[in-house]
C-alpha cells in the first residue's frame, strides 16, 4: 500500500513522508481535504481531477501524515508529456520534453506548513524520479507565496520563465526546472 520513507521530529510531533503505491478512497478523501484547506477556491481541483494525476503510475505521488495519521500534505506528479495537452494553452512556450517529471500540485494544510517537511517531500520526489529514469523535475510554481523563490534558493531550481496570469488565477507563476 504505502512505502514508509522517512520519519522526522517536528518539535514534539512526528510526520511520515510516504510514496503512494496504490490509491484508495481514504487517501483520496484525505488529499481532497488538504486541497480545500490549501488553495483559494478558484485554484482547487475536484476529486476527479486529483485522481487523474494521483493514479498516473508513471508519476510519483507523495503524502505526508502527522502523528495522528492524518494526511496533512501531498505532492502529485506525472510525466510532462502527459500534462502537456492541458498546459500548452496556459504556457505556449512549453515543450513536451521527454525525461521530465511535472509536479502537478503541492499542497499543505496551513497549520502544518514546515520548511523541513516541504524539503523532505522534494528530496523524496527527486529520489523516486531518478529511480524511474527522469532527468529533470519541472513545475509551474506560485510567486505570491514565495514557493518559486524557496525552490530556487533551497533546491537550485532554475527559473525558465514567468507566466503573469497562470490558469487565469490572476497571479503570476514561474516555470521552474530542477536537474536531478
Amino acid at each position: 500500500m504505502f512505502e514508509k520513507l522517512k520519519q522526522k521530529q517536528k518539535q514534539d510531533s512526528e510526520y511520515k513522508v510516504e510514496v503512494i503505491k496504490k490509491l484508495n478512497e481514504e487517501t483520496s478523501k484525505g488529499i481532497l481535504t488538504v486541497e480545500q484547506a490549501s488553495f483559494p477556491e478558484e485554484m482547487q481541483s475536484d476529486l476527479e481531477d486529483l485522481k487523474e494525476t494521483l493514479e498516473n503510475k508513471k508519476g510519483v505521488q507523495i503524502i505526508v501524515r502527522n502523528e495522528k495519521g492524518e494526511i496533512v500534505s501531498y505532492l502529485s506528479s506525472k510525466p510532462l508529456k502527459d500534462a502537456f495537452e492541458e498546459l500548452k494553452y496556459y504556457d505556449p512556450n512549453l515543450k513536451p520534453e521527454k525525461g521530465v517529471l511535472y509536479i502537478e500540485s503541492i499542497a499543505t494544510k496551513p497549520e502544518f506548513r514546515n520548511i523541513k517537511v516541504f524539503l523532505e517531500m522534494i528530496n523524496v520526489i527527486a529520489e523516486e524520479a531518478k529511480k524511474k529514469g527522469y532527468k529533470k523535475i519541472a513545475a509551474h510554481t506560485r510567486v505570491e507565496n514565495n514557493l518559486s523563490t524557496l525552490l530556487q534558493k533551497k533546491w537550485g531550481a532554475k527559473k525558465i520563465r514567468t507566466i503573469e496570469n497562470w490558469h487565469n488565477f490572476g497571479e503570476p507563476f514561474d516555470y521552474l526546472e530542477i536537474e536531478i
